[in-house]
């Protein structure tokens, strides 16, 4: 499909049109600048026709330092990808010297412009607007973005210039997410998985706000993994951005089929990577842990962090440990060899007469009878035991733990509900 990308400088509200276009919210929108860094892909559907879409962060063409530099190398990776740019203005603020040089720098890629002038909420506004003719783009769009006024006039001549495409029906895509505290190496791991660089990396905690995702195929499955910002404890969280990424982080686990939990090995396991472990469980689903960075691990102690992981995770022994070095693409294909394994354990259904000789092998509740056990959904796995008596968690656990001997369930939460029955009826 062709791709549009959306470039433009701080605060114009390039987000609040991506998030618009695509019916999406991966980014944050906030009055506070400089707020997206990375670049965002997204889908539009308009009339029946498909697109991609890029959000960039703010541009500062030419910088050559800092973050800023980075952040110009995510946009210019999206011009690359573009057929088509929609350099996005404010006509409220009016316009501004960083206006100028976008418009100079994009002159010089050659490639076709709209642009869009945005926070014209009424038809007075336009009069404001009209220093942006300078420009001497054929094609000028004002638009609010907030309101949703004059966007489709954008899809309208977007569609009418791409060559005609329409969501092509594919096969199951695996939607993998990656979490772990800040500085942990999740956009490194993101750039190595992706083979390209996506996320942007700094030494500095913090960078990654957005929901950075990425498609891609490993082997002949289609995958997409999710950048997230690093989870720090609330009493650590000092601004509404970083509050609003965390939320937003939590809330998209609830889409996700795979969660790598990420942690720095050179720091070892502490009480934060427990409290995102138990976040992941409480959303039940297919679980890998990572430890990181091992290549500042001396060999001699690199049998040890497997073991050592595992008796930091004490509930998690179900979940397979792969360390890797995201930064030297160390372990990268057995990570992911092992989230496919993850993915097909936590969708399996179980044969029911091998579940049936199981259930007649078990040992009984304390008074009373397990009547029946059978499995009532996949992804992840879901049993209920029918029974003559309430029961306690322990035989829960028990129940748990002898479907894990029988069947597997590697780095699936087995979740078991229970109905109690006064009489037998099987």
């Amino acid at each position: 499909m062709s791709t549009a990308v959306i470039v433009g400088r701080k605060n114009v509200g390039k987000s609040t049109i991506f998030n618009r276009l695509t019916g999406m919210k991966l980014n944050i929108v906030y009055k506070e600048p400089g707020v997206t860094r990375d670049r965002i892909y997204g889908e539009v559907e308009w009339c029946g026709r498909a697109f991609n879409i890029i959000d960039t962060g703010g541009f500062f063409p030419y910088e050559e330092k800092g973050l800023e530099s980075k952040i110009n190398k995510q946009i210019e990776y999206g011009l690359e990808e573009a057929d088509l740019v929609y350099f996005v203005v404010d006509g409220k603020s009016g316009l501004k010297h960083g206006d100028e040089e976008i418009c100079q720098y994009l002159r010089k890629t050659g490639k076709r412009t709209f642009l869009i002038i945005n926070k014209i909420d009424h038809k007075k506004d336009k009069l404001d607007a009209l220093e942006f003719s300078k420009f001497g783009f054929d094609n000028v769009f004002y638009v609010s973005a907030e309101a949703g006024i004059g966007l489709d006039e954008v899809l309208d001549e977007t569609i009418r210039i791409f060559p005609e495409a329409t969501r092509m029906k594919q096969a199951k895509t695996i939607k993998l997410l990656i979490l772990g505290r800040p500085n942990s190496g999740k956009s490194t791991l993101l750039n190595a998985i992706t083979k390209q660089e996506r996320a942007i990396v700094d030494e500095k905690p913090g960078t990654t706000r957005d929901l950075v995702n990425a498609k891609f195929t490993f082997g002949d499955t289609n995958m997409e993994i999710i950048d997230t910002c690093g989870l720090r404890r609330h009493s650590r969280i000092t601004t509404p951005i970083e509050f609003y990424s965390i939320v937003r982080a939590i809330k998209v686990i609830e889409s996700t089929d795979v969660v790598i939990l990420l942690f720095d090995t050179t720091q070892g396991v502490v009480d934060q990577d427990r409290r995102i472990a138990s976040l992941i469980l409480s959303k039940a689903k297919g679980l890998v842990i990572a430890p990181n960075k091992i290549d500042l691990i001396s060999k001699k102690n690199n049998r040890r962090i497997i073991p050592s992981t595992y008796k930091s995770f004490i509930s998690l022994e179900f979940a397979p440990i792969i360390p890797i070095s995201a930064k030297m693409n160390t372990g990268i294909t057995q990570l992911l060899n092992c989230v496919l394994d993850v993915y097909r354990e936590n969708s399996k259904r179980v044969d029911k007469n091998v579940l049936k000789n199981l259930t007649k092998n078990l040992q009984p509740p304390r008074g009373g009878i397990l009547l029946n056990l059978k499995q009532i959904g996949a992804g992840p796995p879901i049993f209920r035991a029918t029974l003559s008596t309430s029961i306690k968690d322990n035989y829960i656990k028990y129940i748990r733990r002898s479907i894990r001997q029988y069947f597997g369930f590697m780095g699936a939460p087995i979740l078991i509900k229970t109905k109690v029955v006064k009489k037998r009826r099987y």
